[in-house]
């Protein structure tokens, strides 16, 4: 059933060496919602644009899409997910899982491809983006640690060549 308006949920994904919560908006792409979804994306850590692998134009929608959270986020400031969803209309795709990873590779984007129907490859979805997300925190991290191998040193001793001027007249 499709997304009507905007919908919230949490979810909790539970890796090695961390669980992360996701909070997720689904603004449902759909036109008439395209001037308040900024809103919803403003602040946001990974975005999922997700297409019908059955119709072209959802695919094309995307891209539009994309542009937007380009202007948005500079490229290393948010994980974005390109998801072809539907894979249970095989028989019917008309984009082919080429088409769509060769964008993505050039946009730097993940990309996979589900069915919410039969939940095939969702809870993926989700893990990649988890992944992902620790992987950047991760990289963050040692730039804000301090660095045991670099000392530095300060001298408290008064240089014996400066004369005190303070309150002198």
């Amino acid at each position: 059933m499709p997304t009507v308006g905007c919908s919230f949920f949490t979810q909790l994904v539970c890796l090695e060496t961390a669980t992360i919560k996701l909070e997720i908006w689904d603004t449902a792409g759909q036109e008439k919602y395209h001037s308040v979804c900024h809103l919803y994306y403003r602040g946001a850590n990974a975005a999922l644009l997700v297409y019908d692998i059955a119709r072209k134009t959802t695919f094309t929608r995307a891209k539009l899409w994309l542009r937007e959270l380009e202007k948005e986020f500079l490229h290393d400031e948010i994980v974005i997910v390109l998801v072809g969803n539907k894979t249970d209309l095989a028989a019917q795709r008309e984009v082919t899982f080429e088409e769509a990873e060769e964008f993505a590779k050039s946009k730097s984007l993940i990309y996979m491809e589900t069915s919410a129907k039969s939940n095939h490859n969702v809870t993926e979805v989700f893990m990649a983006i988890a992944h992902e997300l620790l992987k950047q925190e991760q990289q963050k991290e040692p730039a804000l640690q301090p660095q045991p191998w670099k000392k530095s040193r300060v001298d408290l001793r008064e240089p014996s060549n400066q004369t005190k001027k303070c309150c002198t007249n």
